[in-house]
């Protein structure tokens, strides 16, 4: 199986979800922060003229690849990892396993909307999380060492952030260090995709967004190659 992904200008390991299980285990002994991001197409595409989040995704300890199609652009066509992609297992297990160790979770959004989105499809699909703390930046947009204090107060194994990017990688680059905490969890502002239901529309839509994903790689592979 091809073990790097290239794309965009950035690089990141393409590891199997059991590998990935065994990498967050391990996170999760550590007293160190552990970044673990969501890659998306559309996160990508928003991200291929950063280089703030080139810089985070390639130092990242896991990147979390959310679409198959990424896959399959990268030139990786292992059914199983098109499956671990499509179905977000990395997700599933991580989440079950922070249940059964009885692990803390923190919630951290931009928006008090996505917020309350992000609690309500974890409560639905894992009731006994343990989440600790929640913080919306809307309520204090000028105050990060606000939020920051508070995750320290709770002290949480992990949290889970749906802020945008590039204003999460941006704040992590400046606060990582500040951080009480074993893992970031970064689902993107995609996080919705976690519980969409995969009907018609759907594939509609998936379609016009791998459509739009291959011209941006093209594009960009187009211009480097100037």
């Amino acid at each position: 199986m091809k073990k790097q992904i290239e794309l965009l200008g950035m690089s990141f390991p393409n590891y199997s979800l059991r590998e990935e299980v065994l990498l967050a285990q391990e996170a999760l002994k550590d007293n160190k922060l552990q970044v673990f991001l969501t890659v998306s197409m559309r996160s990508l595409m928003k991200a291929s003229s950063m280089d703030v989040v080139k810089d985070c995704v390639e130092k990242a300890q896991l990147v979390i690849v959310d679409d198959q199609e990424i896959l399959k652009v990268a030139g990786i066509n292992s059914s199983q990892r098109v499956r671990e992609a499509e179905d977000h297992l990395f997700f599933a297990e991580f989440l079950k396993r922070l249940v059964r160790g009885h692990g803390t979770v923190y919630l951290v959004a931009t928006k008090d909307a996505a917020l309350e989105k992000i609690k309500e499809i974890l409560s639905e699909q894992y009731e006994n999380l343990d989440i600790v703390g929640e913080y919306s930046i809307e309520q204090y947009p000028d105050d990060l060492d606000r939020m920051i204090n508070d995750i320290n107060g709770c002290a949480p194994d992990v949290i889970i952030s749906v802020m945008p990017t590039p204003q999460q990688e941006e704040f992590l680059q400046s606060n990582r260090n500040k951080l009480d905490a074993k893992v970031w969890y970064g689902l993107g502002e995609f996080y919705s995709l976690l519980n969409e239901k995969h009907g018609f529309g759907w594939r509609m839509k998936r379609l016009i967004h791998f459509g739009r994903f291959k011209m941006h790689v093209n594009q960009y592979e187009d211009k480097e190659e100037k």
